[in-house]
């Protein structure tokens, strides 16, 4: 069967543009999907979960030193995102969060995640990406756990620093 050539030309541009340009290539929102070692935290973004997922694993095996690397959390759309190291007696770990309607809503969500554990004894957001997947550190945002917070500690957690204007 003979193929009419507009069409096929059409088709080769189509998907020659949307190779060229992979946000044309993705249908619905982005999100953004974590993978986790012993030692640290990884992220990807993409529209297909699978393909976040599989990154972030991949970035994980690639930099965690040879430990388990495990897929924990996926989010679409990927909105404001952050991690947290939560500090236990025995151990700590990092909690990720994302999909949060911005940063004033993910330093509530996650303060909220630190108070709800009463074995948390200190909880320290570590980085914050934007919806655009900029990822900024943050130093000196944590709080009390409520295992010190029954002591009489303050609780109040201290703001992160305000993200720096972008260049224009």
């Amino acid at each position: 069967m003979k193929y009419p050539a507009i069409p096929l030309a059409f088709l080769a541009i189509s998907l020659a543009a949307a190779s060229l340009n992979p946000a044309l290539a993705q249908s619905g929102p982005v999100g953004i999907g974590f993978a986790q070692a012993e030692e640290g935290t990884w992220w990807c973004r993409d529209g297909d979960p699978g393909k976040a997922l599989s990154c972030a694993i991949d970035k994980c095996q690639a930099g965690s030193g040879g430990q388990d690397c495990h897929p924990t959390r996926w989010c679409s759309p990927a909105g404001w995102s952050g991690l947290m190291t939560v500090w236990l007696p025995e151990f700590h770990s990092t909690t990720p969060l994302c999909g949060a309607s911005g940063e004033a809503a993910l330093i509530g969500a996650l303060k909220a995640l630190c108070d709800g554990s009463p074995d948390v004894t200190r909880c320290d957001v570590i980085a914050i990406i934007d919806p655009d997947g900029n990822e900024r550190q943050i130093e000196g945002a944590s709080w009390p756990g409520p295992a010190i917070a029954e002591t009489g500690e303050p609780t109040e957690p201290e703001a992160p620093e305000a993200p720096e204007p972008p260049n224009q």
